[in-house]
């Protein structure tokens, strides 16, 4: 690490407390070593820990027909935005370039709309953003197969805000591959970093309850990071990944998506 942004860090408040003036300042730093994208997710990631976590802080900002919510809030996350937000600060040089990637990684094309929010895991936020790559039939384990049907009508019809949306858009069926919780110990093994976890639910009516990102450090150990609401825990933790998705009963195992620099 450079002694600059080793000065950097230490001076540094966690990035969720930081000004916009003291972002700018953090991510020029951490991008005048040319460290690899893969180091700059941890860094980001680590200056996250402990964030105050509180569901669904990110909307389409004050003229959102469906969601006031501000477009960007470092401030705050749950489980999606705090995997947004870390990655497009690890690809960013400023405040401003963090916003407006974000919203290529949010919103399908960019565009800014409710509907048109990456709101689905796997069906829209991996299918919509070409960065990641499925490796969960690469871990050196064994994958179970599952099939659900993703129905974005049924989504916005439960949404009090927004029931008139997506009425026009067919059911999608939908298989995957999944690494069951028993053989998840052995798959971290061979993990790639930074890496999109997302945890399968034992609901049928979508894939994803939760989802964190599996990090390497500079020295190769490796821990899955998320913004917790579990057993009194609201904040961004870093933790075992066998260990978190095996503490609940509600997950059948996860999916693994390798992450590249997604201004690439």
């Amino acid at each position: 690490m450079s002694s600059l942004l080793c000065a950097l860090l230490a001076a540094a408040a966690p990035i969720y407390q930081m000004p916009k003036a003291d972002v700018d300042t953090f991510l020029s730093g951490m991008n005048a070593g040319g460290k690899p994208y893969g180091e700059r997710v941890w860094l980001v990631a680590n200056q996250y820990l402990g964030a105050p976590y509180v569901n669904g802080p990110l909307g389409e900002g004050p003229d959102g027909t469906h969601d006031k919510d501000p477009l960007m809030d470092l401030e705050h996350v749950d489980c999606v935005t705090f995997v947004e937000q870390t990655l497009a600060l690890a690809a960013s040089k400023s405040h401003d370039e963090t916003f407006d990637l974000l919203q290529r990684i949010r919103y399908k094309d960019g565009h800014i709309a409710f509907e048109s929010r990456n709101h689905f895991m796997i069906a829209d936020w991996v299918a919509n953003n070409t960065f990641c790559k499925d490796v969960s039939k690469d871990l050196g384990v064994p994958t179970q197969s599952l099939t659900r049907t993703i129905s974005r009508k049924d989504f916005f019809a439960k949404r009090v805000n927004a029931p008139e949306l997506g009425q026009d858009i067919p059911d999608q069926p939908m298989t995957i591959a999944y690494v069951p919780v028993g053989q998840a110990a052995e798959a971290t093994k061979k993990l790639p970093s930074p890496c999109l976890i997302c945890f399968i639910g034992k609901i049928d009516w979508l894939f994803t309850l939760h989802c964190g990102l599996y990090i390497r450090d500079e020295k190769g150990a490796g821990a899955f990071y998320q913004a917790s609401s579990g057993k009194g825990v609201m904040k961004v933790v870093k933790s075992d990944l066998a260990e978190s998705i095996g503490g609940s009963e509600r997950y059948l195992g996860f999916t693994a998506y390798e992450i590249s620099n997604p201004r690439k």
